[in-house]
């Protein structure tokens, strides 16, 4: 069972990459994921015989760096080196490899002109499906304080998703954002807008906000919720600078609806901006589960549901005991552990009725034994 199974890491080998690659290797530790490196060299740099010596250049420090990854128990996939659009190359071989995540650094740019961070970060944010980490130059990977905003779209529920893991996995304290604009700023008319049509709206952004909230399974984590009224990526910013986030998780192509936040225009100002490092979610979560294709054994299964639980996934708990019912349909601690995931996601009546069932399995049982005691004793018994 895996929730981070593969993180491909760009390097160019600055400083900023190395930032990168550390936090790679402290996500690799934490979830037993593979690291995969990759390097574009752009086409732009010369002939193809500056370009032959620039590949066995690059290969011989991939190979350095894996050994080094290798050296400290770091599971780690062959090293890619290719050569033409950077942002192109790595997306591609993101899809290709069928990775969970893409880390990356903030880089510099100073050379450029075209601001910072890295162009083909920003670049890498905007087009990449897979979820993308953009480390911020000199920070540590730590993660004692995560900030994740939301906007009620799919792509900010799979960033909250992610958040929860995060937090879980490192035992951080984990802050929900959901900014909520002005009326007046989300709609042209000639007509006032009243205080009392501003507070309906409002109170309906909460309600909004509250019932997102209770999709998610927030079991051992520290969490606490924000609201703010205004510009999101100024509030965003400007709540994750006061809060001292050290992660900020988003969605990086919301919704235009009540709130009409457009991540995709917000992510990118943080981008520019961003006081820690950033994590954008678009298609797909970042840590995902992957199980065995099949568990043979009902106590394995059993387990493994049981420990799905304690990750915050009980609807994939569920799945593995309803599995272990189908081998044993008198199976207690699955009709147990199914009560327990029901309770978990809000589902009272399923709950209450797995509940029930492994009780009326348990008193049946505690019967026969007592039967079977009084059978063992009775002399009418013993004789027949």
């Amino acid at each position: 069972m895996k929730l981070l199974k593969k993180i491909l890491v760009a390097t160019d080998f600055c400083s900023s990459s190395t930032d990168a690659l550390k936090t790679a290797e402290v996500l690799a530790s934490t979830f037993g994921s593979k690291i995969i490196l990759i390097h574009v060299i752009p086409k732009v740099l010369g002939s193809p015989m500056n370009l032959r010596t620039l590949k066995t250049d690059r290969r011989n420090r991939m190979r350095k760096l894996r050994a080094r990854l290798d050296g400290k128990g770091i599971r780690t996939g062959n090293s890619v080196v290719a050569v033409g659009s950077p942002f192109d190359q790595i997306i591609q071989t993101s899809e290709l490899l069928d990775v969970n995540l893409i880390v990356a650094g903030s880089g510099s740019n100073a050379h450029s002109g075209r601001g910072w961070p890295g162009y083909v970060t920003e670049r890498l944010v905007r087009k990449a499906s897979k979820p993308v980490w953009v480390v911020k130059a000199g920070t540590p990977p730590k993660f004692k304080r995560i900030l994740c905003a939301v906007d009620f779209s799919d792509p900010s529920a799979r960033a909250l998703t992610s958040a929860i893991h995060l937090a879980r996995a490192y035992q951080a304290e984990l802050t929900v954002l959901t900014v909520t604009q002005d009326l007046a700023d989300l709609y042209v008319t000639s007509t006032k807008i009243t205080r009392d049509a501003q507070s309906k709206f409002h109170q309906r952004m909460e309600k909004r906000f509250e019932t997102f909230l209770k999709q998610f399974d927030f079991t051992d984590v520290r969490w606490t919720k924000a609201k703010q009224k205004g510009v999101p990526e100024r509030k965003v910013l400007k709540f994750a600078k006061k809060s001292e986030a050290d992660l900020l998780v988003m969605g990086s192509v919301g919704r235009t609806g009540l709130a009409r936040i457009v991540l995709g225009t917000v992510a990118a100002r943080i981008l520019r901006e961003m006081p820690c490092s950033l994590i954008t979610v678009k298609a797909e979560d970042a840590v995902r589960l992957e199980l065995e294709a099949e568990i043979a054994d009902i106590e394995k299964q059993w387990a493994c549901g049981q420990e799905l639980l304690k990750k915050g996934l009980p609807g994939d708990a569920i799945h593995q005991f309803q599995n272990c019912l189908i081998k044993d349909k008198f199976h207690v601690p699955a009709l147990q552990g199914m009560a327990d995931a029901h309770a978990r996601m809000g589902h009272r009546e399923e709950a209450e009725k797995c509940s029930r069932a492994a009780d009326c399995i348990r008193e049946q049982r505690r019967q026969d034994r007592v039967e079977a005691a009084i059978r063992g004793e009775h002399a009418l018994w013993r004789k027949i």
